[in-house]
């Protein structure tokens, strides 16, 4: 009995000493805890085992962590699942990280850390493992299939993709290492507005045909296509730039891939209708500055809509829900379907297929003044497809090949 009461009150004492230090440690963990699982913290309990009598042990053999909502019941870890265990380890790590001494080095490897995660718990886990890797003793690697653990704006040491190719070897790349693109701090900035806007616009990184379009209505109408023409377009990834000033800031990225891209986007007009100078004209030449940077620049397919999608394409002046409005026509006009596709093919296809009537393929700005550019007589055949040819006043004719 002497025994029993003594190892019980030896354990007070130690509890009692160590409780505030552990109460530190639940704080701190449970704050990163919580930006991945809201209101939710970490207890560790150390209170003496009633049934001491039973064990003889002055401590449990581990200390006992459980999980759960602030004003909520908390249940051991044990019966968690694995995104809130991931997200208590890379926590505890980060705390690890912050309040103990020493020079050591580590190195934390992670296979595919967005499993089992909410797409907002995704994201936040990228922040915390970002901010793990700014520690100068830490250093992260992960491999993951989900393009929301790419953020550009943020450094990235090196980018790499895996991929088995046509004859079953595995192969990789490195696609992009920051100290080759020199992004500015505005380039940064802008990245990371994309990502609020677009979580998934990193997905090129994964590999297919891309797209650089300049806004929602380009993305619309070629979502759709691909959706009607699966086998034609599945591996096509279509990048909204959410505006024309992006778009060579996308272009610096993707020129980092040394391979071929394309870009549509619209003329606009050197001035504005009251006279005074479009400021958005000059990005007309920064999109062709950054693809003059590229290995491939001769690969790289730009074409501008006179003076905007809606008007090359249906001839038409939209000023609001202008997705909404082309889904519709493309949807219920075979004639603007076909339109669509022969510009989404000659994005594809610039030796086979010639844009639209009002869509010019351009690399000097003179292009874009020229109200209708001559072009040659030119016909073209893709296999499966229609043969889209357009005759020297710039008009669309079609006839079906027999393949």
């Amino acid at each position: 009995s002497n025994l029993i009461s003594n190892i019980k009150e030896f354990q007070q004492i130690v509890c009692d000493l160590t409780s505030s230090e552990l109460r530190k440690l639940e704080n701190h963990i449970s704050k990163d805890l919580g930006r991945v699982f809201p209101d939710y913290k970490m207890s560790i309990d150390t209170h003496p085992d009633m049934e001491i009598e039973k064990t003889y042990s002055p401590f449990k053999a581990a200390p006992e962590i459980f999980i759960g909502s602030q004003n909520g019941d908390m249940s051991s870890i044990s019966v968690q699942g694995s995104g809130t265990r991931r997200t208590l380890m890379w926590a505890a790590l980060k705390y690890l990280n912050e309040y103990t001494t020493g020079e050591r080095s580590r190195v934390l490897l992670l296979d595919e850390p967005e499993v089992c995660l909410h797409p907002s718990a995704i994201r936040a886990a990228r922040d915390v493992l970002y901010d793990l890797s700014e520690k100068p003793s830490w250093q992260v690697m992960i491999t993951t299939h989900s393009p929301i653990f790419i953020d550009l704006s943020r450094d990235n040491t090196t980018i790499i993709r895996v991929e088995r190719n046509e004859r079953g070897k595995v192969t990789s790349d490195t696609l992009y290492r920051p100290k080759n693109v020199k992004l500015t701090s505005d380039d940064k900035a802008n990245l990371k507005l994309l990502n609020i806007c677009d979580p998934y616009v990193h997905e090129f990184f994964f590999g297919g045909r891309v797209i650089i379009v300049e806004g929602d209505t380009e993305y619309t109408a070629f979502s759709y296509l691909k959706m009607q023409y699966p086998e034609e377009y599945g591996d096509i990834h279509v990048i909204r730039a959410r505006g024309k000033s992006r778009i060579p800031l996308l272009c610096k990225i993707l020129n980092q891939f040394a391979c071929p891209y394309a870009v549509l986007h619209d003329a606009d007009t050197e001035t504005k209708d009251d006279g005074t100078k479009n400021s958005v004209w000059e990005d007309n030449v920064k999109i062709q500055d950054e693809i003059q940077h590229s290995a491939c620049r001769e690969s790289i397919t730009v074409i501008a809509c006179k003076q905007d999608f809606e008007d090359a394409l249906f001839d038409s002046k939209v000023s609001t829900d202008k997705p909404y409005y082309t889904l519709d026509q493309i949807e219920h006009d075979d004639k603007k379907l076909k339109v669509v596709k022969q510009l989404l093919d000659a994005l594809l296809y610039p030796s086979m297929i010639l844009p639209p009537k009002r869509c010019v393929r351009w690399n000097n700005i003179e292009d874009l003044k020229t109200k209708n550019p001559r072009r040659k007589s030119h016909s073209s055949t893709i296999p499966g497809q229609e043969t889209l040819f357009e005759d020297k006043d710039g008009g669309t004719n079609q006839c079906l090949t027999n393949e």
